[in-house]
């Protein structure tokens, strides 16, 4: 009895004790990489921010954007996004870039402080803290 009461809190303390998995959320994460190009320096950068409730939004260069994320271990996927339309003359064809690349996400990795979005393997955009 005392061996089977043993083994079940071995067991438990070994399931209890898995990694927590990385949190994304209510960070406000800022575009350091967007299809191979640096854009960590940008005057005024590219954010986005991931709430619990599965709402993302963010500032794409010109305009503001919002809308859903869904989140499962490594997958990410998001949808039903909006964005403000003003024209920011010289910012178009980054912001225009960047929310392409975010109907392409499919998995993100999350590490040292920084936030990958890929598509598969390619990385389609880095963020860091």
């Amino acid at each position: 009895m005392n061996k089977l009461l043993v083994s079940l809190l071995a067991v438990t303390l070994f399931i209890g004790c898995k990694p927590d998995e990385p949190s994304i959320t209510e960070v406000d994460w800022k575009l350091t990489l967007l299809n191979g190009k640096d854009y960590a320096s940008l005057q005024q950068p590219i954010t986005i921010t991931f709430s619990p409730d599965n709402k993302v939004a963010g500032h794409a260069g010109c305009n503001r954007y919002f809308g859903s994320y869904k989140k499962s271990q490594a997958e990410l996927s998001f949808s039903q996004m909006g964005a403000t339309k003003m024209f920011c003359d010289g910012k178009m064809e980054i912001e225009d870039s960047f929310l392409k690349a975010l109907a392409e996400v499919d998995r993100f990795v999350v590490s040292e402080n920084k936030l990958r979005l890929q598509k598969g393997e390619r990385i389609l955009m880095e963020f860091a803290k």
